[in-house]
C-alpha cells in the first residue's frame, strides 16, 4: 500500500498515512467488493474519468457502511487527487469519528481545511493533533518503531500552529539522538520548512 499513500500524503515522516484496518466490525461484502472494484483504478488515478468512478464507487461502498474505515480512506485519497477538498473534508470527518485518536488523519485534515482557506478549523485539527502526539509521546520509548514518525507530527503540527522555534527544538533534539543519516536529512529539510512551504508541500504531494 506504500505506492498508494505516496500519491496522497506527503513522503516526509511526518505525514504518516493511518492503516487502512476497521475498527473490529464487520464489514458490508457489498461495501468490499465496491471498495476493491475502485482499487483497481489506482494506477490510473491521475485520470479524471477514473478518479471520479473510483469516488463513485466508494461512495457507494460508504453509503452502504457508515463505518468502513477503508473506504473512506481511499475516497480520501482520489479525492485529494482531484482537488476535491471540500469533499475531502467530509471523508476525513468520517474517518476520525471512526478512528478518534489517529493523529495523522488531523494534520491532515488541518492541512485540507487550511487549503480551503478555513484557518480557524485548520487550527482546531492541529490543536487536536498535537494532543494526540504529545499523549501518545508522553509514554512511547524513544525505540518505539514510531517515535520518530510521532516526533515529527508533532513538529509539523507546531509549524502550522505558528511556533516554529518549539518545532525546531523537538526536531533538533531527536536529531542529535540519531544515526540514520536518511533520516537526520529530513529533519534537517523540516526544519527549514515555514508554515507555507508546508502547506504548498502538502498541496503539490497530490
Amino acid at each position: 500500500m506504500t505506492s498508494i499513500k505516496t500519491l496522497w500524503l506527503l513522503t516526509a515522516i511526518w505525514l504518516f498515512a493511518c492503516s487502512q484496518k476497521n475498527v473490529n466490525q464487520k464489514t458490508n461484502p457489498v461495501a468490499i467488493e465496491l471498495n476493491k472494484q475502485a482499487m483497481v483504478l489506482v494506477p490510473y488515478i491521475k485520470n479524471a474519468d477514473s478518479s471520479l468512478k473510483a469516488i463513485s464507487l466508494l461512495d457507494s461502498a460508504t453509503t452502504l457502511d457508515s463505518n468502513y474505515f477503508s473506504g473512506y480512506y481511499n475516497k480520501l485519497m482520489f479525492l485529494g487527487q482531484q482537488k476535491q477538498y471540500d469533499k475531502a473534508i467530509v471523508a476525513i470527518q468520517s474517518l476520525t469519528r471512526i478512528q478518534p485518536l489517529a493523529h495523522d488523519l488531523y494534520l491532515t485534515g488541518g492541512m485540507l481545511y487550511e487549503s480551503t482557506g478555513d484557518s480557524i478549523s485548520s487550527k482546531k485539527y492541529f490543536q487536536k493533533s498535537l494532543a494526540i502526539c504529545n499523549m501518545v509521546l508522553d509514554t512511547m520509548s524513544v525505540s518505539h518503531r514510531d517515535y520518530e514518525m510521532m516526533v515529527g507530527n508533532k513538529a509539523a503540527n507546531l509549524i502550522m500552529l505558528g511556533h516554529p522555534e518549539q518545532a525546531k527544538e523537538v526536531l533538533q533534539k531527536l536529531y542529535d539522538s540519531i544515526m540514520d543519516e536518511e533520516l537526520k536529512s529530513k529533519l534537517l529539510l523540516l526544519m527549514k520548512k515555514s508554515r507555507s512551504e508546508l502547506l504548498t508541500d502538502f498541496i503539490e504531494s497530490k
